[in-house]
């Protein structure tokens, strides 16, 4: 899931997908041009240090 914030009503818009049109639901601003966020942890998508929590489970 993710996620892009509009810099003109200031609301979160969530999508499934990272590319493609992207119009705020609320404004209808163009979101399109603006780098997409994990919708969880809010860090940006396609970065090399994003981090990852490690399982606490064991793989056999």
């Amino acid at each position: 899931m993710y996620r892009k914030n509009c810099h003109t009503c200031h609301r979160a818009s969530f999508s499934s997908a990272e590319y493609g049109k992207w119009l705020c639901p609320t404004c209808g601003e163009d979101l399109t041009a603006q780098k997409a966020h994990d919708a969880l942890t809010i860090e940006r998508i396609n970065t090399p240090q994003r981090n990852f929590k490690k399982s606490k489970t064991k793989l056999n």
